[in-house]
């Protein structure tokens, strides 16, 4: 990655014309702060780019944009799917990919915020074609899963593809199963590689990835996890097993039960943690996602590096728009 130069595929960095600007960092990070004042500089709305702030029903848990801030800047693909629903990165990218071109159309300019890389990726260019899946070794594995508990199918996914074991959660059983369906069908990594972000982008695009000290990051990733868990999280999950019963609520599955702090919380409403070791596993499993994700972020060509560690929102977005005209 570079630090304080456009990344340029697609188009002449020097030269006017439309431009994407995709914004990412790890959780925590300020990012909507950041995107806020991009938006309003640019004339665009924000295109969120997270995998689990398209759910409906919990915008304390994942952490949607606050009302005040919806009021400021529209944001698209938030709180947009059913939560017992599996979303793919493909039926994202078919939902990003008209709001892109039109917001190019009309101002030059698209703006995509978040931290689900994958996400990004397919929505800026085409994605690899996904492996045909083999449902008698779904089947097994998500047997085994169930029999050996998920640090099992994880270990084996660790010791055949190190790189997908370091970012897919443990707990996350069905990306677990995915992963290491696709390296044993076909004895390859995973599909979502690095390499998949081949800079080959649709559109002139500049990537920008947002870093802070580890230590200033963790500190405002262990409030966020108070906040969520004070804020009103426990009701969304509370709320949502009752509607869908206990069977389907368990964590792990599809949808909204894959993210970070469902299941620390269902097992607080199932009176196996205080709320105050709720928040700090909620923490622990936040700062886990982060490391992954700076793991993957260090290894995108291209994209530019800013630290905005101590620095004023307005300022940074003052940089990337420096960066993009």
């Amino acid at each position: 990655m570079n630090r304080g130069a456009a990344a340029d595929h697609g188009g002449d960095r020097s030269a006017a014309g439309p431009r994407v600007v995709g914004l990412l960092g790890p959780t925590g990070v300020g990012k909507t702060a950041v995107a806020l004042e991009l938006a309003r500089l640019f004339g665009v709305r924000v295109i969120s780019c997270d995998s689990m702030q398209v759910y409906s029903g919990f915008p304390v848990l994942t952490n949607q944009p606050s009302a005040a801030e919806l009021a400021v800047v529209r944001h698209e693909l938030v709180g947009i799917v059913p939560p017992d629903e599996s979303f793919s990165a493909m039926q994202y990218a078919g939902l990003a990919r008209p709001l892109i071109a039109e917001d190019l159309a009309r101002v030059g300019r698209a703006l995509l915020v978040g931290g689900t890389g994958l996400y990004m990726r397919a929505a800026l260019a085409p994605l690899a074609a996904p492996v045909e899946a083999d449902p008698s070794l779904r089947a097994e594995l998500e047997a085994r899963a169930a029999a050996e508990g998920p640090g099992a199918l994880h270990a084996e996914l660790a010791a055949r593809d190190p790189d997908a074991a370091l970012r897919i959660a443990p707990r996350n059983v069905r990306r677990v199963v995915r992963a290491l369906e696709t390296v044993l069908l076909t004895g390859r990594a995973w599909s979502g590689r690095d390499d998949l972000w081949a800079p080959d982008y649709d559109h002139p695009t500049t990537v920008v990835v947002l870093v802070m000290e580890r230590a200033e990051l963790y500190r405002r990733i262990d409030a966020r996890a108070s906040a969520i868990v004070a804020g009103g999280a426990v009701e969304e999950v509370r709320r949502f097993r009752e509607e869908v019963g206990s069977t389907a609520g368990a964590p792990g599955g599809p949808g909204i039960r894959s993210a970070i702090g469902y299941p620390e919380i269902c097992a607080h409403l199932d009176g196996e943690r205080s709320l105050d070791e709720t928040v700090a596993l909620v923490a622990a499993a936040t700062r886990r996602y982060a490391r992954r994700q700076l793991t993957w972020l260090r290894k995108l060509r291209d994209a530019v590096i800013i630290d905005v560690q101590g620095r004023d929102p307005r300022g940074v977005a003052e940089q990337v728009a420096d960066l993009v005209s």
